[in-house]
C-alpha cells in the first residue's frame, strides 16, 4: 500500500454523469477502458484553498472534517497533522458548503454541496449527501435543485432529524430556498421556512440549534443575487431576518427586539450558548456591502453607511437584543464573512469570523484577534468541541486548522493541495514549472518533478506578481521572467519586480479602463509579441518596454439586462459603467500567422483581427446573447481559419456547455458539445499542438477530450478527483490543468492520446496494442540523501521513472504477459511481467517502517488500457532500510534456472512507480536508442524509442549525491 499522504486517488466518481458506452463508434468515441490507462498526478501546490462547511464530533477529539468549497470533503484523525480526501469516490462534484456530523452517532455525517460565500468565481452544488460510516461511503438524499447550501444542524438525539439552510440560485429566481427539515434521515424533505411574500428571491444562509432543547432552532433568510457584470460583492435584496422556532421547525417567528429590520439587511450569523440557551450571539450585516480598495479576498474595502450592522447579544432567548459591538473590523463584508461561535462553558466567550477571527471574554465589549495574518486571511466558520472548548476547527480562505489549546497555536495549511487556480502557464526550462494566480492567496509556480524523487513543501513557490487573480506567464526564454497585471514584470529568482520601462496606454478618460475579477494576458507563439487585455486589447513586441493600443473597444453596446435579474440587481453597478459593461476575456494570438488574433468578451462577442490589430471584424455566432462569457479562444494550429470558442452561460442561469468551433474564419460556427452533460458549463478549450482534431476542455465538473475535431467528446478525469477544470496547457508530452479547488494536475507522457486520435479505431479492434513512448529522459529518480521526510509530511509523486509504456489489451492475457526494454545491442535493460509474485513486505526482517519498503506492482494482464514504467527501481526509495528481501521468484522475466535481465539496478530495474524517497536514488539508463517489446499469448509487439541525454547537461552514469 503507498504513502496515504501522497493520494494516490482511484477512480473518481461519475455519478449523475453520461456515461459511455463500452463499444466503439464509427465517429471517433472509444471505449472508457482504452483510456483507462492514462493517469492524472497532483503537483500541488502543498497548501491550502478557500473552505468553508467545518464540523467534529464531541467523542472523537482528534477528528475534524473540512469542506473544500472547489476539492470536496477532507478529514484528519490526528488533529490536523494529515488531512485526507474521502468524498472523491462518493460526491462528484467539488463544491462543498456546509458539514455537519450526527451528535449521537459519530458515524453519520451530512455534507451540502454548493459553497455559500458567493463571490463572482463560484460554483454550485447538487444537494444533499450522507455517509453512514464516517466518510468512506455517500449517498445522495437530495434537495438538487438548492445550489448552494450554507449550514446543516442535527437533532443532538435523533440523527434522522437534519435541517439545511439553503440559499438557493444566485443567478435567477427559484423556489429551492429557505429551511428544509427531515425526519428519516434524508429520505423526504420539506421546507418549513421561507419568505412567504418572495420565496423565489430569499433563502437561508444560517442555522443554530439549543442542544438542550432540540425543539428550539434559529435561522437567518437572505436574499441576494449576482449580476453578470458584478466583480466584487453581491447585492443585497429586501427580506432578510433572523427567525425563531419552538417547535421543531413547524411554525416561526421573525425576531425584532432590538436587531435590524430595513431592507437593506443582508447575512446574519447565530450562535446558541451551549451552557446558557438564553444567551444568543448574532453578527449582522447592515448597510451595504464592502468594496475592496486595492484588490484581493482580503482587502479591507471601503463600507457604506452603517445602519445597524454589528455583534449582538440576546439574554433572553431572542426576545429583546443588545448591539454590543459595531466595529466594522467584526461585520463589514457582511457577504462573504458573518459567523460566531461560543465557548461550551462560558457565554461570554466568543469567536465572531471575519478576515481575522477575533475573541472575546467579556461578552463583546473588546475582541481579540486571535487567528490572523497581514492581508486578510478571511476565515469563514468554527466549529468547537462541545465537551472540551480548547477543541477547535476553522476554516479560512488559506485552508483549514485545527487548535487543540484554545486558539493559543494551530495546525498548518500547508498540507492540503486544494487551491482554487485560474489559468495555468508552463515556462521552457527542465524541469518545467507550472504558474497560476491562486484565489485568496497569490500567485503560484509548482515544479513538476523534483530532484528529491518527491514532491513536497519545497517544490512550490509563491510568485512575484499575478496576486489572487491577474495571470502569470513566464518569459519563453527565461522561465524566471514573469509577467502579468498588463505592464507587470518580475524576476522570480529574485522575488523582485523588474520594471520594463514601458506603461500601458494612457486610459480613455471617455471610456475609463474597466476590469474584472480575471484579465487575460498571453505571449504570441508565432513572434512572442505579448497580448494584454480590458476592454480594449493591447500589445508589446519589446517585452513590456513599451505597449500599443491596438483595438477600440471591443464589448457590446447596451448589453441586454438578464431577465433572470430582479430590478434591484439589474441596478447594481460597481465600476464605472455606462453604455458598456464588459471585457475582452479572452485572446488567442495565431500560433501559425503573427497578425491573426481572437478575442472574445465576457459580455458575448468574438472579434478577430487579420492585420494585426489595424481592424477587428465581429464574427459572434448569431445566438450567442449578451452575457455569454467567452471564456476562452482558442486559435488553430493546424489552419489559420480555425477557431475554438468555450463559452460560460451559467451568469445568465444557463448551465449548458457551450464549445464553438469555426473552420471559415469566423462566418459560420457550429456548437459542438456532444458528450458534455448539462451541468458541465466549458471553462476552456484547447487544441493539441501535435495532433489534428485532438481537442481537450476544461467543465465546471471535470476535464473531457475530442478525437473528432469536438464532434463528440468523453471524460478523460480517469483518476483526478471531482473539481472545476479552468485551463489547460499541453507542454511537450504533457498535459498539464489548472483547477478551481486541486490546484494542477499534469497527465505525464499522453501521447498515446495522439495515438489514439489518429488510430483509435485500428487500436481498440486489435486484440493487443503496444503505443509508442513520447519524449525520454536520462535522468536518475532522484532521492533524499540522508533522512528523507517523514511520511506523514504531505507528499505528491514525482513524474514515472524510466519509459513509460501504455499498452491496449482487448482481452485479458491467458498466458503471462512481459514487458521488456531492449538497448541497441539487443541486451533486455529491464523487464516486468505480470506474473512477478507481490510479496507482503517482511516486518520482522526490518528496521524501518512498512511504508519504506512497498514492492512495485507488476504489469496488469487484464482488459483495458495500462501503463508501467521500465527502467531505474521504483517505489518508496526502492527498499529503504536494511532488511534484505527474498530471491526473485520465477516468472515471465526469470524462468526457473534462468538469469535475470542486466538491468542498470538489477531485478528492480523491472520500474515502475514515481520513486526516490530514499538516499540517492536509482541510476538512469544511458542515453541512446532502445526498444520496448510487449509479450502477449506468443505474440510479440516492438516499438522504438530513444532515451535523450538529460537536458541539464548530466552526463550519463553520473549521480546526484550518491546514497549511504
Amino acid at each position: 500500500m503507498a504513502n496515504r499522504h501522497l493520494w494516490f486517488i482511484s477512480l473518481a466518481a461519475l455519478t449523475g454523469v453520461a456515461i459511455l458506452a463500452q463499444q466503439s463508434t464509427p465517429g471517433g468515441q472509444y471505449p472508457n477502458s482504452l483510456l483507462a490507462g492514462l493517469r492524472w498526478r497532483d503537483v500541488g501546490p502543498m497548501r491550502g484553498g478557500r473552505t468553508y462547511g467545518v464540523a467534529g464530533h464531541a467523542d472523537q477529539p482528534d477528528t475534524f472534517y473540512f469542506g473544500s468549497v472547489g476539492g470536496g470533503v477532507w478529514k484528519t484523525e490526528n488533529s490536523g497533522r494529515t488531512w485526507d480526501p474521502i468524498s472523491d469516490q462518493g460526491i462528484p462534484i467539488g463544491s462543498i458548503g456546509a458539514i455537519a456530523v450526527a451528535p449521537s452517532n459519530a458515524n453519520i455525517v451530512y455534507v451540502g454541496t454548493g459553497e455559500p460565500d458567493i463571490r463572482s468565481q463560484h460554483s454550485y452544488g447538487i444537494g444533499m449527501y450522507k455517509s453512514l460510516d464516517a466518510g468512506k461511503t455517500w449517498t445522495h438524499i437530495g434537495l438538487e435543485a438548492t445550489r448552494q447550501i450554507g449550514r446543516i444542524v442535527v437533532d443532538p438525539t435523533n440523527a434522522n432529524r437534519v435541517y439545511v439552510a439553503a440559499l438557493g440560485h444566485v443567478y435567477a429566481p427559484n423556489p429551492d430556498r429557505g429551511v428544509f427539515r427531515s425526519l428519516d434521515g434524508g429520505a423526504t424533505w420539506k421546507k418549513v421556512l421561507f419568505k412567504t411574500s418572495d420565496p423565489n428571491n430569499v433563502g437561508a444562509i444560517e442555522l443554530a440549534i439549543d442542544t438542550k432543547n432540540p425543539q428550539v432552532l434559529y435561522a437567518s433568510l437572505w436574499g441576494t443575487r449576482r449580476p453578470p457584470w458584478s466583480v466584487y460583492a453581491p447585492t443585497n435584496l429586501p427580506g432578510g431576518g433572523l427567525y425563531k422556532s419552538t417547535d421543531g421547525g413547524d411554525t416561526w417567528k421573525q425576531l425584532s427586539g432590538g436587531l435590524p429590520t430595513d431592507e437593506f439587511v443582508g447575512k446574519i450569523g447565530i450562535a446558541v450558548s451551549p451552557s446558557n440557551p438564553n444567551r444568543l450571539w448574532a453578527v449582522v450585516d447592515d448597510g451595504g456591502s464592502a468594496v475592496p480598495q486595492g484588490g484581493g479576498g482580503g482587502g479591507r474595502g471601503a463600507q457604506g453607511p452603517p445602519t445597524g450592522g454589528g455583534v449582538y447579544i440576546s439574554d433572553n432567548a431572542g426576545a429583546t437584543w443588545k448591539l454590543v459591538n459595531s466595529e466594522t473590523r467584526l461585520w463589514g463584508r457582511g457577504w462573504y464573512f458573518e459567523s460566531v461561535a461560543v465557548d461550551p462553558v462560558n457565554p461570554d466567550r466568543a469567536y465572531v469570523i471575519n478576515t481575522a477571527t477575533y475573541m472575546t471574554t467579556d461578552a463583546g465589549k473588546t475582541f481579540v484577534p486571535v487567528k490572523g495574518a497581514p492581508g486578510g486571511d478571511d476565515y469563514h466558520q468554527l466549529w468547537i468541541n462541545p465537551k472540551d472548548g480548547n477543541r477547535m476547527v476553522l476554516s479560512s480562505d488559506q485552508g483549514t486548522v485545527v487548535s487543540v489549546d484554545g486558539s493559543k497555536s494551530w495546525s498548518t495549511w500547508y498540507n492540503q493541495p486544494t487551491a482554487q487556480i485560474y489559468h495555468v502557464a508552463a515556462d521552457n526550462r527542465f524541469p518545467y514549472w507550472l504558474y497560476g494566480p491562486q484565489q485568496d492567496s497569490g500567485g503560484v509556480g509548482v515544479a513538476t518533478w523534483s530532484r528529491q524523487g518527491v514532491l513536497s513543501f519545497r517544490n512550490w513557490e509563491p510568485t512575484c506578481l499575478a496576486g489572487e487573480s491577474n495571470v502569470v506567464v513566464p518569459d519563453p526564454k527565461d522561465g524566471n521572467i514573469l509577467y502579468g497585471g498588463g505592464a507587470g514584470r518580475c524576476d522570480q529568482a529574485l522575488n523582485l519586480a523588474i520594471p520594463a520601462g514601458g506603461q500601458l496606454p494612457a486610459p480613455d478618460p471617455n471610456n475609463p479602463n474597466r476590469k474584472t475579477w480575471t484579465l487575460p494576458q498571453v505571449f504570441s507563439p508565432a513572434d512572442e509579441a505579448l497580448y494584454y487585455a480590458n476592454q480594449f486589447v493591447m500589445r508589446s513586441r519589446d517585452r513590456g518596454r513599451s505597449w500599443e493600443k491596438i483595438s477600440t473597444d471591443l464589448t457590446r453596446l447596451h448589453p441586454a439586462v438578464p431577465e433572470t435579474l430582479d430590478a434591484r440587481t439589474a441596478k447594481d453597478i460597481d465600476q464605472q459603467m455606462t453604455d458598456r459593461f464588459g471585457v475582452v476575456y479572452a485572446l488567442s494570438p495565431s500560433p501559425l500567422q503573427a497578425t491573426l488574433v481572437w478575442a472574445g468578451t465576457d459580455d458575448g462577442l468574438i472579434h478577430v483581427t487579420r492585420d494585426d490589430g489595424k481592424t477587428w471584424a465581429n464574427v459572434t455566432p448569431p445566438e450567442m446573447t449578451s452575457w455569454s462569457k467567452v471564456s476562452e479562444i482558442e486559435a488553430g494550429h493546424f489552419d489559420v481559419a480555425t477557431a475554438y470558442a468555450s463559452v460560460d452561460r451559467h451568469r445568465v442561469a444557463d448551465n449548458k456547455p457551450y464549445i464553438y468551433r469555426t473552420h471559415d474564419s469566423g462566418k459560420t460556427w457550429q456548437n459542438v458539445v456532444a458528450g458534455i452533460p448539462d451541468g458541465a458549463f466549458v471553462n476552456c478549450v484547447k487544441e493539441d499542438p501535435k495532433a489534428k482534431g485532438l481537442l481537450y476542455a476544461g467543465t465546471e465538473l471535470r476535464v473531457y477530450v475530442s478525437f473528432n475535431d469536438g464532434a463528440q467528446w468523453q471524460p478523460l478525469q480517469n483518476n483526478m478527483p471531482p473539481t472545476s477544470v479552468r485551463d489547460i496547457v499541453v507542454h511537450g508530452d504533457d498535459l498539464a490543468i489548472a483547477t478551481y479547488g486541486r490546484g494542477f494536475w499534469v497527465l505525464d507522457q499522453m501521447p498515446a492520446l495522439r495515438q489514439i486520435a489518429a488510430q483509435g479505431a485500428q487500436i481498440v479492434s486489435s486484440n493487443a496494442y503496444l503505443f509508442k513512448p513520447g519524449d525520454q529522459y536520462a535522468i536518475r529518480a532522484g532521492g533524499m540523501n540522508g533522512t528523507p521526510l517523514p511520511h506523514e509530511e504531505a507528499q505528491l509523486e514525482n513524474p514515472p521513472a524510466g519509459v513509460v509504456a501504455y499498452y491496449w489489451l482487448k482481452t485479458a492475457a491467458k498466458q503471462p504477459l512481459k514487458l521488456e526494454l531492449v538497448d541497441a545491442g539487443g541486451a533486455v535493460r529491464a523487464c516486468a511481467a505480470s506474473d512477478t509474485p507481490v510479496r507482503p513486505v517482511d516486518t520482522e526482517t526490518l528496521n524501518v517502517q512498512a511504508i519504506w519498503q512497498q514492492p512495485a506492482q507488476p504489469p496488469s494482464s487484464a482488459p483495458g488500457m495500462h501503463r508501467h514504467a521500465l527502467g531505474p527501481a521504483g517505489g518508496r526509495g526502492g527498499g529503504f532500510g536494511r532488511g534484505a528481501g527474498p530471491a526473485p521468484a520465477p516468472d515471465a522475466c526469470t524462468p526457473a534456472g534462468g538469469a535475470p535481465p542486466s538491468t542498470p539496478a538489477g531485478r528492480g530495474g523491472r520500474g515502475g512507480g514515481g520513486g526516490g524517497g530514499g538516499r540517492g536514488g536509482a541510476p538512469a539508463l544511458p542515453a541512446g536508442p532502445y526498444t520496448v517489446r510487449l509479450t502477449v499469448d506468443g505474440q510479440t509487439y516492438t516499438q522504438p524509442v530513444t532515451i535523450k541525454a538529460d537536458p541539464r547537461n548530466v552526463p550519463n552514469g553520473a549521480t546526484e549525491g550518491g546514497g549511504e
